[in-house]
């Protein structure tokens, strides 16, 4: 039996529109095993069939890896919830794609998953994270991925979940065809601030580079919690953003107190669900047992 470990991320970070994606420890695990005929447990029925997202990637790996694709039982054992922008179609994809490798007797190799993740997911920001942790900010690059991680053991998390689902089509769709040459240098100096923010643990300096202009200002009336929730974090001078396209939403602290207060006071105020998380620095894990 395979087992491989996948953390759910939190896409688009604020400024890094489809380019960065920050690795959780918050993971979904996936058990790969041989067997006569395809078989996949641990997700709704209508999930179980051969247009599974993990079967897809398993099938997609083989055929770039030159493997025959054996039929496998797959188990998921994930509790990171679907169409709420935590990454949980990467997992898949990543599971998936890593197992070709895997199932076959050879190491998955990383660089090539995230140039094969990022072709089925559509864009690299969730991908990345999910298979090499910290924080990843990538572009693609005549279909070649060109990454960097930036270390994030300095910060803390909490994942803000509304019961609302948004589909990354719905989201999508709001977005306008275009931006400003203004908006678009504004973005761009932001996004270098905010990186440069993290890689110090300068809390007031991500906070303030935290202002998107590209995709926030029209997915937020998706999510009616947004501009309350967003008031009440840069009051207190912590980094809040829209995770992927929603509904979740991420907060980021130096202080994992200051989360544990917030986390007391949307659950109080606002009955929202959340969760206490780290930023992963492992990415994709895979044991063979």
């Amino acid at each position: 039996m395979i087992r491989i470990s996948v953390p759910a991320t939190s896409a688009n970070c604020s400024v890094g529109f489809d380019t960065m994606g920050l690795a959780l420890d918050w993971r979904g695990m996936f058990l790969f095993e041989q067997a006569d005929s395809l078989r996949i447990t641990g997700c709704p029925e209508a999930y179980a069939g051969e247009d599974n997202l993990i079967w897809k990637a398993y099938l997609t790996g083989c055929e770039a890896g030159g493997f025959s694709p054996d039929p496998l039982h797959i188990h998921i054992e994930s509790d990171i919830p679907f169409a709420r922008g935590l990454g949980s179609s990467a997992t898949c994809i990543v599971a998936g794609l890593a197992a070709a490798w895997e199932v076959h007797g050879q190491p998955a190799p990383r660089h090539e998953i995230l140039a094969l993740a990022a072709g089925m997911e559509g864009h690299p920001d969730n991908v990345a994270p999910a298979i090499f942790g910290n924080l990843c900010t990538t572009v693609m690059d005549r279909d070649q991925a060109v990454m960097c991680a930036t270390d994030m053991s300095l910060w803390h998390a909490l994942a803000i979940v509304p019961e609302n689902e948004v589909s990354t089509a719905e989201a999508r769709k709001v977005l306008p065809a275009t931006v400003s040459l203004k908006e678009a240098a504004l973005q761009a100096g932001r996004a270098a601030l905010f990186v440069q923010g993290l890689e110090r643990g300068d809390q007031q300096l991500v906070c303030a580079a935290c202002q998107d202009v590209l995709h926030e200002p029209w997915r937020k009336a998706l999510i009616p919690q947004y501009s309350r929730l967003k008031d009440a974090c840069e009051a207190n001078a912590v980094p809040l953003w829209i995770s992927g396209s929603g509904s979740t939403m991420l907060a980021i602290s130096r202080d994992r107190s200051q989360l544990e207060s917030m986390q007391a006071w949307v659950r109080k105020e606002m009955g929202l669900d959340s969760r206490l998380t780290n930023p992963d620095r492992e990415g994709l894990q895979i044991f063979h047992e």
